[in-house]
């Protein structure tokens, strides 16, 4: 089942499920299961430090998110897809998120 924005169908996030120690279980689930089930999966953190000011950047989190709409964040996190490495999905939060790469 497809999600729809701005008239384009959008593919569902699929993510690999997780033993409790971190291992993959070679079973990989859509997002909205693993969120309900409470599957391990992974995920990154992206933190932008500015070493002039010794300052770390936060985001404001958009009032439209599931989970703490309006809070303040870290500079940018995301799920890791199914199959992806940490790096590439941390490279691509942080160019979806902030423009950065």
């Amino acid at each position: 089942m497809a999600d729809h924005m701005n008239g384009q169908a959008i593919q569902e996030e699929y993510f690999d499920v997780l033993t409790k120690t971190g291992e993959k279980t070679g079973i990989t689930k859509p997002r909205r299961d693993v969120h309900r089930d409470g599957d391990y999966h992974r995920a990154v953190h992206v933190w932008l430090f500015v070493e002039s000011t010794q300052e770390v950047l936060l985001q404001r989190r958009s009032d439209c998110k599931d989970s703490w709409p309006g809070f303040w964040d870290i500079s940018s996190a995301g799920h890791i897809s199914a199959g992806d490495s940490s790096l590439v999905s941390a490279r691509y939060c942080a160019y979806i998120c902030l423009g950065c790469n």
